[in-house]
């Protein structure tokens, strides 16, 4: 079996963590890719160091070492390639990761094949200005529009073909995944979703109203997004909280669902709601 390793070296404990880890594979006879710039790291003579393009292209699982930054950001670039991402927690919560790094021993399960593959629908972004697309995204967990630097709201309208969905004034607007419920959404006081569901969260970010609620829509549908603020203030797209642009009241962002998904490798029984209970719920207790 080929696997890639992604390591986010800029947490605490994970170049240590990556070596024990390939030590682990090694003893399962797996081969093993890693990004290039990381050689001088990780060469024992026994690892393909390679661009970052060849680490999907080639691999049978990509591993993540770190948190659920990390974990996410390799299973977009694995879902176009449709290949499955087994998250390995280095970081404080790790929701989205399949081992802790205590549970090392379990990649045999991996390697044999006993384990399964849970599939997340991910968001498509497109940004319009003059009927052209300026940009397109791909986001797991939320694509959010929000204000600028001055402390003023802007408003905010969502609609489909049938019509109009929401109308805000707010800092801004959260369409997330159920994948990303459990992420800004949630903070935001939106619902936690099952993920094996398929739909977009629409949450607002201090709307300014006595009532603050979340609508959800089926993913079939195309939302379109207009936002509309005063000259002094700027608003911007941000996509998983890494990709951010500037749009103006002439532009409109279109949300629907991408033909890509991502693929987490699960090893362990455990359920989303036990996930849930241990790594969030009990956790801030």
């Amino acid at each position: 079996m080929i696997i890639s390793i992604v390591p986010n070296l800029d947490n605490d404990g994970v170049k240590e963590l990556t070596k024990r880890i390939i030590e682990q594979l090694h003893s399962l006879n797996c081969v093993i890719y890693i990004n290039n710039e990381y050689e001088s790291i990780f060469d024992d003579g026994s690892i393909t160091f390679c661009p970052e393009d060849c680490l999907y292209n080639d691999c049978d699982v990509a591993i993540a070492v770190g948190g659920d930054g990390t974990t996410l950001n390799v299973a977009k670039n694995a879902s176009v390639k449709n290949k499955p991402t087994l998250g390995i927690n280095a970081g404080r919560v790790g929701f989205m990761s399949g081992l802790e790094k205590n549970e090392l021993h379990l990649l045999e399960n991996v390697v044999n094949g006993k384990c399964t593959v849970e599939e997340r629908m991910m968001i498509r972004a497109c940004i319009y200005e003059d009927n052209a697309v300026k940009g397109e995204y791909h986001c797991l967990n939320d694509a959010v529009i929000s204000r600028g630097d001055l402390a003023r709201l802007i408003d905010i309208s969502v609609s489909s073909r049938e019509g109009m969905i929401t109308k805000v004034r707010a800092d801004g607007i959260i369409i997330s995944t159920p994948t990303g419920s459990t992420a800004y959404s949630m903070a935001a006081g939106g619902p936690v979703l099952s993920p094996d569901n398929s739909c977009f969260v629409i949450t607002p970010i201090c709307p300014h109203t006595l009532a603050n609620r979340s609508i959800i829509v089926s993913s079939d549908k195309e939302l379109n997004i207009n936002i509309d603020n005063d000259r002094n203030n700027n608003s911007f797209l941000s996509v998983d909280g890494v990709k951010s642009v500037q749009i103006t009241p002439q532009t409109k962002v279109v949300i629907s669902k991408s033909p890509y998904s991502a693929k987490l490798i699960k090893v362990k029984s455990e359920n989303f709601y036990e996930i849930l209970n241990k790594k969030i719920i009990e956790r801030r207790i």
